[in-house]
């Protein structure tokens, strides 16, 4: 029995995402310029076609598997003699200009980016009972009556556009796109009480920024625990790539879940113990009682495949029994390409993997159909970065790839033997395509007196419990004090402040553009410490918004100034790096960004107790560049205005009797 010739397949209720239309709008922010980064290994130099023969408008080669979610690259705006350049055999190249001009993954995407479209959504957060895996969660939010939420799509250098409409009753909410640079743009950020107050019931909020990187990401609600209960969906900007591959798959989002409100689990981290998680979804679909169902249809050609970790607090090893993968992207981050069997995702984390459709043990002769001719796809939780109910651990067995039509086989494929340890991918082999090299800046204070951040559990002193002064929960702090922010009185609009309340956990770094700054952060009680903070061997996904980060150092090693090792060489580069438990990481960011922008956990529970804090970067050019752009400050001055009106009436909450004091029990984002 042969192979398919030429066959792709899948099955929409596992790997799917529902997108809304956008609509293409004028153009702005014209083209900074052109650049090539030559000396990133071997580049084909294929003929070019003739300028009068390219096509500005064209379907990128990362587009959906489905005609529902197809997109179109749009660089009129360029002028003409533009056109792609990126084909099967040459995924390295984007767009030729008419005299020889390129954009490709050589391109320093950070100063340049192709002239797009301007690309308009809209999505509206709504109450929705989620059956994902048999169960039905009462409590679940998502945007636009969809979970996961609609698939948002740009070409690399579009402007885009997102109207998000509150429709939730008894809270606001906001939108973080997670991992978008927002370069001038902080007011976009999406994170109530830093940029912007929350959006109130039946107000909306206008998000705009330029997609100057490219990859994928996703979205989500970056109000208190609204994400874990649905509020989430993918984020795409096409572009180049750094291996060859023939066909896309859509994005993967892998989770875990529960039936239960994250604002019900919540009061179990605040008392103890932690709440444990119940299932695991792929692209919102899983079993409670039994592995996943459904599949792919494979025919020996390369795919590029989307991997995207939405989790509450669970970091997977995701794995396609007898067959590779070769890494190509780590978060928004172009890497030289590498191969393995598996692949670690922590919170937040997003790869791009390229799987080749034969199998390890396929045989020589390729028109026999490989035997077993079905394999488990794998998303196992990691030990030490995952909590389920001890015995009832979900079966991590939650897709099959198939070689034929006949999607009645049940594979017999065995995983292989790979180690489980919760940790990162290994430090070597992310190294970037476009290399940085971090100079150490001697005016830096806190790298050169070794003073880490602390990331521990405090508790605070009567009367500054939250939300009531008796409250004296343990809460998880990296900051001096555990995060407590006023959802009315965000940072954007406070930034002639020089003095700030200890629990905003305001930190300033105004360096002179360009230059560095360093962080140092430790799971582990270092030699010099604050005495009232608890340290627990737990490991930690940290996110830091507006920058990708150089991840200088990353070990187990309890902090010590003798083990300060850092790496300035091209260092891997990021925007969520795993604290390993006991251990410590050094992460470094060009001061190029002005904007207060949020550090944290990605564990929802650790971020919601207070383990965050807020880098105000270049303050005073923060300001000027709001006060130099009345059209945005306005939608936030707005947005505010309305949001204080709405919380001034009980009735919009959920427990009224108790009013505006029990309104916030958590951190705030």
């Amino acid at each position: 029995m042969k192979l398919f010739k030429d066959c792709w397949a899948s099955l929409l209720e596992l790997f799917s995402a529902l997108t809304l239309a956008p609509t293409d709008g004028s153009l702005r922010h014209s083209l900074q310029g052109f650049g090539n980064r030559p000396g990133h290994g071997p580049r084909p130099t294929p003929a070019p076609v003739p300028s009068e023969y390219r096509n500005p408008i064209f379907r990128p080669p990362s587009h959906g598997e489905s005609p529902a979610n197809d997109i179109t690259c749009d660089y009129s705006a360029m002028g003409p003699g533009w056109g792609p350049c990126s084909k099967p055999t040459d995924r390295l190249c984007w767009l030729e200009g008419p005299n020889g001009q390129r954009f490709d993954v050589s391109t320093d995407y950070e100063t340049n980016a192709p002239k797009g479209i301007l690309r308009k959504y809209y999505i509206e957060a709504v109450h929705k009972t989620i059956n994902a895996d048999g169960l039905p969660m009462h409590f679940g939010k998502v945007w636009n009556h969809t979970y996961p939420g609609p698939w948002i799509q740009a070409c690399w250098g579009d402007e885009i556009e997102i109207t998000v409409k509150n429709k939730l009753l008894y809270n606001g909410t906001t939108v973080h796109w997670h991992g978008i640079r927002q370069l001038n743009s902080f007011e976009s950020d999406g994170v109530n009480a830093i940029t912007q107050c929350p959006i109130a019931n039946g107000d909306h909020f206008v998000y705009r920024f330029k997609a100057l990187q490219y990859g994928t990401t996703w979205y989500h609600s970056h109000y208190s625990l609204q994400y874990s209960d649905g509020l989430l969906g993918p984020l795409t900007i096409h572009g180049p790539s750094t291996a060859n591959y023939d066909r896309p798959v859509d994005p993967i989002l892998m989770t875990d879940w529960n039936h239960r409100s994250g604002f019900q689990d919540f009061q179990s981290e605040l008392v103890g113990p932690p709440p444990q998680m119940e299932s695991i979804l792929l692209n919102g679909v899983g079993s409670y009682a039994g592995v996943g169902n459904g599949g792919l249809k494979y025919n020996g050609k390369k795919y590029l495949f989307r991997l995207i970790n939405t989790s509450v607090e669970t970091t997977f090893v995701f794995s396609i029994d007898n067959h590779n993968l070769t890494v190509i992207t780590t978060d928004f981050v172009p890497i030289h390409p590498y191969n393995v069997d598996h692949i670690v995702i922590a919170i937040g984390q997003r790869y791009h993997v390229v799987v080749e459709a034969k199998p390890t043990n396929y045989d020589a002769d390729q028109s026999f159909i490989p035997n077993p001719s079905a394999y488990w796809i794998r998303m196992r939780p990691a030990a030490g970065c995952s909590n389920f109910p001890t015995g009832n651990i979900p079966d991590e067995k939650q897709g099959i790839l198939y070689y034929h039509n006949d999607h009645s086989i049940i594979p017999t494929s065995a995983r292989r033997d790979f180690d489980n340890a919760c940790r990162d991918e290994s430090y070597n082999s992310l190294v970037p395509w476009i290399p940085w090299t971090v100079s150490f800046i001697g005016d830096n204070d806190d790298v050169l007196a070794k003073k880490p951040f602390e990331v521990g559990l405090e508790t605070p002193k009567f009367p500054n419990g939250r939300p009531k002064p008796n409250d004296l929960f343990a809460r998880w702090a990296i900051g001096a004090e555990p995060m407590f922010l006023n959802f009315s009185d965000p940072t954007i609009l406070n930034l002639k402040n020089r003095v700030w309340a200890p629990q905003k956990v305001v930190i300033p770094k105004n360096y002179p553009v360009g230059s560095w700054v360093y962080l140092i952060i430790t799971g582990a009680q270092p030699p010099v410490h604050d005495p009232d903070r608890q340290f627990i061997a737990a490991a930690h996904p940290i996110h830091l918004h507006g920058h990708d980060f150089a991840l200088l150092q990353q070990t187990n090693e309890s902090y010590s100034d003798d083990c300060f090792n850092p790496k300035f060489d091209n260092p891997p580069r990021r925007d969520v790096a795993l604290l390993p438990a006991g251990g410590f990481i050094v992460i470094a960011f060009k001061s190029d960004n002005p904007g207060a922008w949020a550090l944290h956990c990605h564990i929802a529970w650790h971020a919601s107790s207070g383990l965050a804090l807020q880098i105000l970067e270049r303050q005073d050019d923060a300001q000027a560049l709001i006060v130099k752009n009345p059209e945005r400050l306005g939608e936030v001055t707005r947005t505010c205005a309305n949001w204080k009106k709405w919380f001034a009436n009980p009735n919009n909450y959920w427990s009224p009797e108790d009013g505006v004091i029990s309104f916030q029990d958590d951190s705030g984002i």
